[in-house]
Order: C-alpha cells, then structure tokens, then sequence
C-alpha cells in the first residue's frame, strides 16, 4: 500500500539510564500504532467501495451477521487470504437480491465478485465489509466456463459418441445415480414402479452428491462404479438424475471431466436434470436427454409399451397371413382331393375299356377263323359227297374213316382255340390294372398319361402315383436318366 508517516506521542515511561544506554528511540502503544493504520485508511479509502474477485474458502452465519474467509490462489499456491464480513443490513440485502442462489452462491469453493469496504478494527484487525454480490458476474463466468467446455467436448469428439450405444426396445435393467431422498430421485421411482401397464423394472442405486464443489467428482466416480457393474452382469442403461434447482446449483452438471466420463460410457446413458428451461452439457453428450427425473420415467416406461404396440401389430399380421395362407392351401388342397378322387375312377374305365377292346377283338378273330373252318370243312363235305357216289364201298369206308378222323381233329382244334380264348382271358384279368397293383406295383401318370420313362418328365412336373389302394400326387424335384 506504500509507505506513510504518522505523528504519535511517544512513551514516557522510559528511564534516563535507557536513554544514556541506548540511541534515542520512539517506541508506541499498540492502541496508537492501530489508530494510525485506521487514520490511514479513512485518509485514503474514505469508505469508498470497490470491487473485488475472490473465492470462499470459508463461510459461516452467526446471528444477523455473516463471516468469510476470501483466498486467491494459483496453480496450488495461495496469493492473498482476508476476512470478510456481511452486516445485517447488507446481508439481507444480498439474500434478497440472489433469491434462491444465495445458497449455491455463498459456500465454500464458490468464487465471487463483490462490492466492499476497507475496515480495520483495533482487535480484529482489517477485513472487507462486503456490500453487494455480482450474481451477473458469476453466471456469466459460469457460462464462459460452460461454452469453453462445450467446445473442448466438439474437438474431442465426445458429442454423439454415447448415443451411438445400442438402447434395447425395453430397458428393464437400470443403474440409478442420485442422491436418494431427494424429490427428483423420489418422484422417479415412483413413477417408474407406479406405471399404469404393470412393466417391472430391476433397478440397482448408486447414491451419490448432486451438487456442490464435490458434485462433479462423486459423479463421476459413480458412473465409473457403473461402468463396472455392467461389465459383470448385462445393463439396459444408466440413469443419472438430479431434480431442479437454481441456474449455480446445476453448474457440476458442466464439468469436462464428468461429460468425458459420460461419452466414454458403454451403455446408455440417460440423464434428466433440472426443469424444463435447463439445459446443462450432460444433456450434450448423453445418449438421450429427458427434461426431469420423471420425463426419464416416462421415456422408459413409453419406450417398452411402444415395442408392446408393435409386437402386437406384428403378430395380427402374422395370424392374418397365415390365414391367408391356411386358405389357399385348403383351396388347393380341396381341388388336389377332387383330383385324387376323380383321376383313377377314369384310369380304371379307360383301361377296362381297352381290355373289353382287346378281348373282343380275339373273340372275333377266332369266330372268324372257326367261320372259315366251318366253311371249309363244308366244301370239303360237299366234295367228298360228290366223289363218294362214284367209289367203291371200300373208299366209302375209308373216307368214312378220314372223316371221322377230320371231326375228331376239328373238334380238338376248337377245343384248343377254346382254351385258348380263355387263356387269354385269363391273362388279360392278370396283366389289368387291379391285380397288378395288387401284387405291389404303382402306375404313374402325367396329365392322365402313363409314364414309362424318366426323362419324359421335367423338375417342377406334377404327377399322380397310383397304388392298390388309394394314390398319392407329387412335385418332380430330381430326374435321374437310365443308365446305358
């Protein structure tokens, strides 16, 4: 402060063998030399204000009255240390104009700007009778922090990285960070476990300080605690809540460390902080952003009956697809049983057709050849009539005899064309369709038609196989060619 000169009376109580002894010296009562500095003092402040930036270090409420201890410090070492006073008056003053940031604004940690006084009292030696408060200042601080903070985060990358973690379509396992009691934490629960369709949710607790100088860190340390849980057991998400306050009481929720932390995450991370006009940077780099403690209830809770909603649209149209479906295979089906049903009744009056044909056709070949016979043998008769009136008794006889003989060989050819006939009668029974199906054999047609190789039919082909009893239809998937 420099240098300055007082005029006190000095001491009479000195003796003259002291002055003798010792050069001549002033020596003075501390009362004087403490009347000098506050002479000093009102000579060059004439309490006068001014305005002044420190951090408390130490604050306390005695009565009316407030008393702080006010630090400068940097990097660790402390450059300046006074005491600082707040008389009711001023104080109430000061509590009125910061409203509800009075608390957050005066407490330990917190740096100030303010309006003061030099005072310097005999006993208690000087101090700063601090007058106003710039509130202005510190949220404008807070928000030159916050926007340095905010662009330290954009290089970094850390904005958008925790929402590229994978939320699941019902978040039932959640880490809780707060501080439990608290309205905030409180309302979220009960919202949470309250909802309306009955969703369970298993919810482990971290608790942990939300605000103050030491909020930052205990948060911090509780999402690393997290961090931890989810990689021994699975977690949907980590929910991070802190109810509203004033503008100062949500600045921890600014801090880069505890935003890093949050990027960094491997699981979701939710938060929901303050009211509805606050937005703090945890809000930034969070996977998903709700306005209050119970928004994020809400959001959960919505999230699971959304993906409910959707299974259920989902599965109507797959119980109306497959009805569609079981439809048209009945159709089909339907139309393959008329088939079934109809398609070897024609087979068999086809091929009983043909074995009438082919019967009757060797029934009139062997009238035919028995008609010629007949015919012959008579002009055979007629000759030998003819002849006979001219021959003897003798070749009468003998003609006689090779008659007798031609009847008896004509007779055993009838006979022979007899069994013959039946014969084959009898093997067209065995060789048609019935019989030879009975004795395990299948027939397999194409469109009606008999098919006897393979390679007259084609992948994708449908052919019925007809069995003794009863018959099948199939899809040709494979041809394997007759080896040469």
């Amino acid at each position: 402060m420099g240098m300055f000169q007082v005029c006190m009376t000095s001491s009479t109580n000195m003796s003259s063998e002291g002055l003798n002894a010792q050069p001549q010296r002033d020596v003075y009562p501390l009362s004087k030399v403490t009347k000098a500095v506050s002479q000093m003092l009102d000579d060059r402040a004439g309490g006068k204000r001014f305005w002044v930036r420190a951090e408390i270090s130490h604050f306390q409420i005695k009565g009316k009255y407030a008393y702080l201890d006010l630090v400068e410090e940097q990097d660790g070492q402390r450059l300046a240390f006074l005491k600082g006073t707040i008389w009711a008056g001023q104080l109430q003053a000061i509590r009125k104009a910061l409203g509800k940031e009075f608390d957050e604004v005066l407490k330990p940690g917190r740096e100030i700007v303010f309006s003061a006084q030099m005072a310097f009292n005999a006993v208690w030696g000087f101090s700063l009778n601090i007058q106003e408060i710039d509130l202005d200042a510190l949220l404008g601080e807070m928000e030159r922090r916050r926007k340095a903070t905010l662009e330290s985060l954009q290089k970094e990358g850390c904005i958008g990285r925790n929402a590229r973690e994978s939320l699941a379509p019902v978040p039932q396992r959640l880490i809780l960070i707060g501080s439990k009691g608290t309205a905030g934490f409180t309302d979220f629960l009960a919202h949470l476990e309250g909802n309306e369709f009955g969703y369970a949710h298993d919810v482990g607790i971290i608790d942990a300080q939300v605000q103050g100088v030491k909020a930052a860190k205990a948060l911090v340390a509780a999402l690393l605690q997290a961090g931890r849980a989810a990689l021994k057991t699975p977690v949907d998400a980590v929910v991070l809540l802190r109810g509203g306050g004033a503008k100062l009481d949500l600045d921890a929720f600014n801090d880069l460390s505890l935003c890093r932390t949050i990027a960094a995450m491997e699981v979701p991370v939710i938060v929901g902080v303050g009211h509805e006009t606050d937005q703090t940077l945890v809000d930034v780099v969070a996977h998903t952003a709700c306005k209050t403690p119970t928004a994020v209830a809400s959001f959960i809770v919505d999230r699971t009956a959304r993906f409910e909603s959707e299974v259920g649209i989902e599965a109507q149209r797959i119980a109306a697809e497959s009805q569609a479906q079981l439809a048209e295979n009945r159709s089909h089906l339907g139309q393959y049983a008329i088939l079934i049903k109809e398609r070897p009744l024609t087979m068999v009056r086809t091929e009983r057709g043909s074995l009438h044909s082919g019967a009757n056709g060797v029934v009139r070949r062997t009238l035919a050849l028995l008609s010629e016979q007949r015919t012959l043998i008579g002009g055979v008769r007629a000759g030998l009539s003819a002849v006979a009136s001219g021959i003897s008794d003798a070749q009468k006889r003998q003609i006689e005899h090779i008659g007798s003989q031609l009847r008896t060989e004509v007779q055993r050819q009838l006979k022979q064309h007899e069994e013959r006939v039946g014969s084959v009668k009898g093997t067209l029974a065995l060789l048609g369709p019935g019989p030879t199906l009975k004795r395990g054999f299948s027939v397999t047609r194409k469109e009606g038609h008999a098919v006897s190789d393979a390679r007259d039919l084609a992948e994708g082909d449908v052919i019925v196989t007809e069995f003794a009893q009863g018959s099948v239809s199939s899809v040709v998937k494979t041809i394997t060619p007759p080896k040469d």
